[in-house]
């Protein structure tokens, strides 16, 4: 999964809790993009056998059950192994463990301890507060990385011009993605076409390259007539890929795929690379696929 570049104020904040709690440590759990796991987004230990980028799934552990079910949880005399949290590469021999969900299922904040065998209620009742908190943090954060990308968008927007590889520039840059393709189907055909590349060695050229609609990613856009966003986008290359496998696309954790239908046919983008996905808006392939559609929808394949 692509690494949450937190913001400074969470960071410092979950520094505030681990001392308000004197805790073993305190860390902040963020949703991922696809929701169904949580990112290790920002801690504060007196432990080095933490994981720094470890992923717990929704309902996995403690950490995952206080995600599933949005509830608070204290766990005194805890007497598990501490590997079981998710976050710890060792057993670590915590007494006692507290975990409270953000709002709106973003996430979870917990602390354990080593000197008591329980949080008493009344800071349990804090702790809650103090997820409250974090939460408001994440999503003013979240809210004014969204509204960079806004504008961004809108600067991208109004200026959309130019042929089919200019146009595949401008969305790799805006997107900050480093590699991709646009793809033309002709109706009723069992193969698309390559249009344009960007990412590739200087030496290969595939624009002009026919594929079967059985193949790769692509393919599959084109069949599901969907788009397709990742966060984790397989390593594997033999079992994910644009064209074929070992293709030279510099690939990262993060794709999208957007299907374009168009009068002449269906354009497919795809693009890769590392990104920090919380500054993409809801919706965003539809409304890049809008944008695009200002200036290509009438286009025949001849003219793209």
């Amino acid at each position: 999964m692509v690494l949450v570049f937190m913001p400074a104020s969470l960071k410092h904040f979950v520094q505030l809790v681990a001392n308000v709690f004197d805790s073993f440590t305190a860390a902040l759990f963020i949703r991922s993009h696809q929701g169904d796991d949580l990112h290790l987004a920002a801690w504060e230990s007196l432990s080095p056998y933490i994981v720094p980028e470890c992923n717990i799934g929704v309902a996995q552990g403690l950490i995952g059950w206080v995600a599933r079910e949005g509830k608070r949880l204290h766990v005194t005399n805890f007497d598990r192994d501490t590997r079981t949290l998710g976050i710890y590469s060792r057993d670590v021999d915590i007494k006692a463990f507290l975990a409270a969900p953000l709002l709106r299922s973003a996430g979870v904040l917990m602390v354990d301890s080593k000197n008591r065998y329980s949080f008493p209620e009344k800071k349990q009742r804090i702790f809650e507060d103090c997820a409250i908190i974090a939460s408001d943090l994440w999503f003013a954060w979240k809210n004014h990385r969204e509204l960079q990308f806004y504008r961004r968008w809108n600067k991208w927007h109004h200026g959309l011009s130019g042929k089919i590889e200019h146009l595949l520039t401008g969305l790799k840059e805006l997107l900050g993605l480093r590699s991709g393709l646009v793809a033309f189907h002709e109706r009723d055909k069992n193969v698309f076409m390559i249009k344009a590349t960007i990412g590739l060695p200087q030496e290969i050229n595939l624009e002009g390259q026919c594929f079967n609609v059985e193949k790769g990613l692509v393919g599959w856009l084109l069949r599901y007539r969907k788009h397709l966003m990742l966060s984790r986008y397989g390593a594997d290359k033999h079992k994910s890929y644009f064209l074929w496998p070992g293709e030279p696309f510099d690939r990262g954790p993060v794709l999208i795929g957007l299907f374009q239908p168009i009068e002449a046919g269906t354009l497919v983008w795809l693009l890769t690379g590392d990104i920090d996905l919380s500054g993409w808006p809801g919706g965003l392939a539809e409304l890049l696929v809008f944008s695009l559609d200002r200036v290509i929808n009438d286009w025949r394949c001849s003219g793209a």
